[in-house]
């Protein structure tokens, strides 16, 4: 049985929270002339390097500041949605990302074993070596938003 979320938060007590949408930068060909970072995985068997760029080089505006930890802290309750070309759409969470400026854990890749990506996988894709089923990696990436959820308000007192 599927549950209406609006339902489902209103017969648990809650209050349905906004959320906001905010583009991040997009930019493969800046990306390119960008430091690249490398990545080994296997696939079928094989061993297969990417390269790119940290997917934490997206939140630079969110991290500017003094305070780095109350940066983290300002996207702890916020993801980052990668969108797809032909509509698959995944999310990651954005303070793990932040916290990730290597890219060992979050790459969006712009090459496979020294080759660009082709039309069937680029011109980027985003690659998670630690995603046991690989269901987060995005092929065709076209597009990236920061979704922040505004925090629940419940409707009964709190205990």
């Amino acid at each position: 049985m599927m549950w209406n979320p609006l339902i489902l938060s209103l017969w648990i007590g809650l209050a349905p929270a906004p959320i906001s949408i905010e583009p991040l930068p997009f930019a493969p060909e800046a990306w390119k002339r960008a430091a690249q970072v490398e990545v080994r995985v296997t696939e079928g068997g094989e061993p297969t390097v990417y390269s790119g760029i940290p997917l934490a080089l997206v939140l630079d505006e969110q991290l500017r500041g003094s305070n780095r930890m109350a940066a983290l802290r300002s996207l702890s309750d916020a993801v980052i949605l990668v969108r797809a070309s032909d509509g698959y759409q995944a999310a990651v969470s954005a303070a793990a990302v932040a916290m990730d400026p290597k890219g060992e854990r979050f790459l969006l890749a712009l090459a496979r074993d020294g080759k660009p990506l082709g039309d069937r996988h680029g011109p980027v894709r985003l690659v998670i070596p630690g995603d046991p089923q690989r269901v987060r990696w995005v092929r065709m990436v076209a597009s990236l938003h920061l979704v922040r959820l505004a925090p629940l308000k419940t409707t009964s007192p709190t205990r």
